[in-house]
């Protein structure tokens, strides 16, 4: 990873603390980052799907599940897109990842 990449990766995690993220590196849990071949690749996966689901949902059916962590997911993404946009970074959205592209050469 040259230094370019690198100040991405540090100023998108910057970005994401002061948002009130906290995120991580290389997939995981939680808000993480992966470095991409056109820049920092954001996602999110929840902590538990199970004990996240036990907490939010009470007693509902699988596929009530599924709805309530796809609209959960998404919020999540809104709310990381808004941040990353706050912080003047340009963003592309691929599947369920914000793609973060590095600044246009001066």
């Amino acid at each position: 990873m040259d230094d370019h990449e690198t100040h991405l990766l540090d100023a998108v995690r910057t970005a994401l603390r002061e948002a009130g993220f906290d995120p991580g590196s290389e997939g995981g849990e939680g808000v993480h980052l992966v470095r991409h071949a056109r820049g920092v690749m954001v996602g999110w996966m929840p902590e538990e799907i199970d004990e996240l689901h036990a907490r939010t949902s009470g007693t509902n059916t699988p596929d009530q599940s599924r709805t309530e962590l796809a609209g959960l997911h998404h919020a999540t993404g809104l709310a990381l897109a808004a941040a990353l946009h706050t912080a003047g970074f340009t963003t592309e959205t691929q599947n369920d990842h914000i793609l973060v592209l590095p600044p246009p050469p001066a």
